[in-house]
């Protein structure tokens, strides 16, 4: 089976191509329709300065990264390594229950749905038969999708290493805020993507302590992402689904 002659130490770089492709920001799963919670807390008046944006990413986005999303992505990536079916709707319904809000768990199931559509679209024909098969099994059964399910799915099969899989999803979720901050909060260009590096020098942290992550303790403590996001459900206005 191909997924199985690759490691997370594979030298090679035959999965770039695939892994920046479905980084780019034209790649249409619509990740940019979402504020990762932030457009609820502007319009609660927490958010309204560069300086609470960057108190955002460190506190609420870099702990949902930590310790839901990044583990989530690198055990489906092991189980799909090991072609663990169980695991894997395991491991979705886990990435379901680790979500308090309605929003951020229907933007997960969302996110997912559409890249898992476009990775069987894209790749599905070029895959080995018995991966090909392989696949069309685990569709029937993967209960939501999540995002971090699917993508941990992707990489295996395309021998993306878990720590370049997850490092992609760390910045796709940073940079689904900065955009949105361009929108919601006075920032300028330059103040958005001076705390898009900062937060890019703390990927590998946050990669290598996402991997020591135990299933049983997934999960965070964010009083103020909840209320946000709950808020923002029934927000009079809005600009974006979440």
């Amino acid at each position: 089976m191909r997924i199985a002659h690759h490691s997370e130490h594979d030298p090679s770089l035959a999965w770039l191509g695939a892994l920046l492709h479905s980084t780019d920001s034209a790649y249409p799963i619509g990740g940019f329709a979402h504020s990762g919670g932030l457009e609820g807390l502007t319009g609660l008046g927490r958010i309204t300065s560069a300086e609470h944006l960057s108190e955002f990413l460190r506190h609420e986005i870099t702990d949902t990264l930590q310790f839901v999303d990044l583990p989530l992505l690198y055990h489906s990536w092991l189980a799909a390594t090991a072609q663990d079916e169980q695991s894997l709707v395991e491991l979705d319904q886990l990435g379901e229950a680790a979500r308090f809000g309605a929003e951020p768990r229907q933007a997960s199931r969302r996110l997912g749905a559409q890249r898992w559509s476009l990775f069987n679209k894209l790749h599905g024909a070029s895959l080995p038969p018995a991966d090909s098969e392989w696949i069309s099994a685990l569709d029937a059964v993967i209960p939501h999708r999540h995002l971090c399910t699917v993508a941990g799915i992707e990489a295996a099969v395309l021998g993306v290493p878990a720590a370049a899989a997850m490092m992609a999803m760390a910045h796709q979720a940073v940079m689904m805020v900065a955009q949105a901050s361009l929108k919601l909060i006075r920032v300028g260009q330059t103040s958005v993507q001076t705390l898009v590096a900062e937060m890019a020098m703390r990927f590998p942290e946050m990669v290598l302590g996402a991997m020591q992550i135990d299933l049983a303790d997934i999960g965070t403590c964010l009083p103020r992402y909840d209320i946000g996001t709950a808020w923002h459900e029934t927000a009079p206005a809005r600009m974006f689904l979440s």
